[in-house]
């Protein structure tokens, strides 16, 4: 395996991970507040959390480029009033993965969430528990296989996302020899017949990892 191989699948795995780090407990917050949600309005909430599902990939890419590239006039103030500049890696990357992964995660939770009993939590108030505590204790250990079956999923959607992070790639990276994630790197290899047993081995790298997602979360 090749240089270039490794660096791709090392930065796919930093991606997906940091993105894991990020929706995971966005998902939790979101998830338990959208199964308990009654109050006048909540199904804005519930369209724009789970808006990104219905979006092209490419159609996300472009507005992260849109809003918070350099250009773009929420991404000029960012930099005038921070320094922070929007790159391909990690920031575009990992906000590309995260807008696309959260929603399925969020989508996973949800169900569980409206499963367990909502008379348990005001239950565990009248023995003492906080709030925090009873959702903590009781709420999150019920939904617990549920949790893991969305952070598999969502593991695997973040390594595998190509169609956003291809629209940041051709607008953001610069150099002789770009970093990339491993499906540009497929996307590249394809593109040379020399590269054929790389793309290969990077695609079925890709599949051994969805199936043990898809196995991991049933």
């Amino acid at each position: 395996m090749s240089n270039w191989e490794v660096d791709a699948l090392w930065l796919s795995l930093q991606v997906a991970l940091i993105t894991l780090a990020i929706t995971t407990p966005l998902a939790l917050a979101l998830g338990s507040m959208m199964a308990r949600a009654r109050w006048r309005g909540h199904w804005l909430l519930d369209a724009v959390v789970l808006l990104p599902m219905t979006l092209s990939p490419a159609l996300v890419g472009y507005g992260l480029l849109m809003s918070l590239s350099d250009d773009g006039a929420l991404g000029h103030w960012i930099l005038e009033s921070t320094g922070w500049s929007l790159d391909f890696y990690p920031s575009g990357a990992v906000l590309a993965s995260s807008l696309l992964t959260l929603p399925l995660m969020v989508r996973v939770l949800r169900p569980a969430f409206e499963a367990v009993d909502p008379m348990l939590s005001p239950v565990a108030q009248t023995l003492g528990a906080s709030g925090w505590n009873g959702w903590w204790s009781i709420t999150l250990p019920l939904a617990a296989p549920a949790v893991l079956s969305a952070m598999a999923l969502g593991l695997a959607a973040a390594w595998g996302e190509s169609g956003a992070t291809l629209v940041l790639a051709a607008a953001l990276r610069s150099g002789p020899e770009p970093t990339v994630t491993v499906p540009l790197a497929l996307m590249q290899a394809l593109r040379s017949p020399a590269h054929t047993d790389a793309a290969t081995r990077l695609a079925l790298i890709s599949l051994a990892v969805s199936v043990v997602a898809v196995l991991l979360s049933e």
